[in-house]
Order: C-alpha cells, then sequence, then structure tokens
C-alpha cells in the first residue's frame, strides 16, 4: 500500500518536472522572439569638474572685549544705544570727571610751586657761588644751598609725573570703544559707583566684520586639504589659502564667500578631527556670533571628465555600471568609477568614452546582450554645475 502511494507521487513528481521544463523552454523561445525595444541613448558631455566637501558648523565673532572703566567714580551718562554698531573711538560711558579734574588742577598747581622753587634755589645758588670766589661764603653754606637747588629740581619731576597721571585719570573718565563691532546691554545704570578694573563689565563688543566660521573636518578632508595646499604653494601661489562658499540654515544657496584661515596644529585623538576655520566678510553685519551654517570648500584642481544622468547608472553584485549600446544596436553592460553628483547628473572618472551611446531611458526594455532601438538624444548640460551636499 506503502509502496503503491510512493510511485504515484513520483509520477506526478516527474510530470511536474517535465511541464516545468518545458514551459521554461518556451519562455526561452518567447524572449528570443520578442522584437527590439525603444530606448533613448545619449553621448555623455564633457565639463570641467571641480571636487569639493561640505560641513557644518557656527559663526563666532572675534575678537570680543569687556568693557571696564580704569577708575572708581560714578557713572555720569551712557552715550550709545544698545544693540547698535559703534566704531573704534566712540564715547560709551562718562564718569563723573569733576574729582579728577580737582586732582588735575592740584597737580598743576603743585607743579608750579615746584618751578618756583626751583628759580627760587637757582638764585641762591649763583649767589653763593659768586660770594665764594671771594671768599664771602662758607662752604657749609654754598653746599647747602646747591642741595637746595638739587632737591628742587628734582621734585619737579615728581610733581610733573602726579600731573600726567592725574591727566591721564581724567582722560579714563570717558570711555571710548577700543574695538568697532556691535555692542551688548549696558549691565550697569547711570548713578552707580563703578570700580577700576572690576571683573564685571559695563558692556561688551563684538566684531562684526570679518566673522569667522568655525567646523570640523574629518581625518580624510583634513589629508586631501593639506595637500590641496601644498600643490598651490609647490606652484607658487604666495596665498594657498582655499575658498569656501558658506550658506545660512535657511539658505539653499551657500551665497557667502571666505577663506579657510586656519587648521588646528593636531587631530583630536577622540573624534578623529581637525578644528577649521573660515574668514567671511560681513561688512552689513547680517551675519551673527553662534548662527548655524553649512560650509563647501573645493578640493584640488579642476579637470575635464565626462558627465551622464544620474539615472543612468546602475548597481549590481559588481559594482556601479551604465549600459551602452552599440553600432549593431546590443545593449551592454559597461563598469564604470563614479566622481561626485551635480544635481540631476553624475560625474563618470573612468569607463566611458565621448563618443559612446549611453542608454538614459529605458532600461527595463533593455536586456543585456539583447538588440534594442536607440532613439539619439543631446544632454542639456549646464556649463557650472552645482554640487550636491554631501
Amino acid at each position: 500500500m506503502f509502496m503503491s502511494r510512493l510511485r504515484r507521487r513520483m509520477g506526478r513528481l516527474a510530470a511536474g518536472v517535465l511541464a516545468l521544463a518545458a514551459l521554461e523552454g518556451t519562455c526561452t523561445a518567447l524572449a528570443q522572439q520578442m522584437p527590439a525595444m525603444p530606448v533613448t541613448v545619449a553621448n555623455p558631455v564633457s565639463r570641467k569638474i571641480t571636487e569639493s566637501i561640505e560641513f557644518t558648523g557656527r559663526f563666532q565673532a572675534w575678537p570680543q572685549v569687556n568693557i571696564t572703566s580704569r577708575v572708581t567714580g560714578y557713572l555720569d551718562k551712557s552715550s550709545f544705544v544698545e544693540g547698535s554698531l559703534v566704531k573704534e573711538g566712540d564715547v560709551l560711558f562718562s564718569i563723573d570727571p569733576r574729582p579728577f579734574q580737582a586732582a588735575v588742577d592740584q597737580a598743576a598747581a603743585q607743579v608750579k610751586i615746584t618751578q618756583t622753587r626751583i628759580d627760587l634755589t637757582k638764585a641762591n645758588l649763583a649767589r653763593a657761588e659768586a660770594l665764594k670766589k671771594t671768599g664771602n661764603v662758607t662752604d657749609a653754606t654754598y653746599q647747602a644751598n646747591l642741595q637746595a637747588y638739587q632737591e628742587a629740581a628734582a621734585s619737579i619731576d615728581s610733581a610733573s609725573a602726579a600731573l600726567a597721571t592725574a591727566k591721564l585719570d581724567l582722560n579714563y573718565a570717558t570711555i571710548t570703544a577700543p574695538i568697532s563691532g556691535r555692542i551688548t546691554r549696558q549691565l550697569v545704570s547711570r548713578g552707580n559707583l563703578v570700580v577700576a578694573n572690576s571683573t564685571s563689565p559695563l558692556v561688551s563688543i563684538v566684531a562684526v566684520d570679518p566673522i569667522y566660521f568655525y567646523f570640523d573636518l574629518d581625518e580624510a578632508s583634513y589629508l586631501a586639504y593639506q595637500r590641496a595646499s601644498k600643490r598651490k604653494m609647490d606652484a607658487g601661489d604666495a596665498e594657498p589659502a582655499l575658498k569656501a562658499e558658506i550658506g545660512l540654515s535657511d539658505e539653499k544657496a551657500l551665497s557667502h564667500q571666505g577663506t579657510l584661515d586656519y587648521l588646528a596644529p593636531q587631530v583630536d585623538a577622540q573624534t578623529g578631527t581637525v578644528t577649521a576655520r573660515a574668514k567671511v566678510a560681513n561688512a552689513d553685519g547680517f551675519l551673527t556670533s553662534g548662527l548655524f551654517g553649512r560650509i563647501r570648500i573645493t578640493i584640488g584642481e579642476p579637470y575635464e571628465a565626462l558627465v551622464v544622468p544620474d539615472v543612468a547608472v546602475g548597481q549590481s553584485s559588481q559594482g556601479r555600471y551604465v549600459i551602452v549600446v552599440g553600432a549593431d544596436k546590443i545593449a551592454n553592460i559597461r563598469p564604470v568609477e563614479l566622481g561626485p553628483k551635480f544635481g540631476s547628473f553624475r560625474v563618470i572618472k573612468s569607463g566611458l568614452k565621448p563618443e559612446d551611446q549611453v542608454l538614459i531611458n529605458g532600461q527595463m526594455r533593455a536586456r543585456p546582450g539583447g538588440e534594442v532601438v536607440p532613439q539619439p538624444t543631446k544632454l542639456d548640460v549646464p556649463e557650472t554645475l552645482v554640487p550636491d551636499p554631501n
């Protein structure tokens, strides 16, 4: 009984295998009989390519100065609008100048007194010298007059230094901006006593133009940058700094121009990155410290390369490829080495020739090794290609 059922099952299995083989043969025959399908082909276009890399970072103003008073006194007046732009030398605060003016007047009077003493002691010394020649004055009297004159001459230097110090303090009573930039809110109001060289600032000023953009380079990008800079220096470029394009978080285009002017002297062992800085012009003061942004820097020299639509590129277990239609209208797979992507176009570094007919539409209708009906077209590739964000 068991053997009978087994023989029936084996019979059905053999019949199924025969049917499957017949079906496969039928499909193969149908495939061989399928007519050639129309596909769109085009020659790759040559363009000058400049490769770039993109990073994120933040703007930072430099320098930033905390304004404090160099003298102690009562704050009399402030002469700026909070948050406005100030220029170097603009008056910011006035401390009550009356005590300092009184000190200047007192020191000036002391200088006059000292000068009068000098004149008197000088005249006495001259008389003593004349009398000494005739023997009508003792040596002790002469020495006393000489000492009095020398003391008066020395005291004028001290009085003059005191006057200069008093004038300096009076000058410090007017606080001016040491740099140009944007000023913060006032932290001490009028009428308060301010202390000389206090650690609590009256206000702060941050520079506006230029402003700096800080970001981190990965190790591979850092090496590429260093090699590009070395090539420029070897070529005699006196300014090897690389150009940079920067955009804000709400901007699609990178419309702000800058140059890389600093790289940290070592790679961070924990993150494997190098801090870099770009200097950006900011004449209108629009860019503000702390803003987030994107920066793109070019790596290497421009080179000529072929460009095809990115949709023409396929991927298999063997790598990236395009389908090329030969003069015999047979579609063949062509392995290629890809470059960067620029919008809807892809750079082909190797694997294609300018005369190749690349299949750009109808990949599903083309069988590798099969015949197709090529319909040539011309690619509309912009002269200037804008790279995609990394």
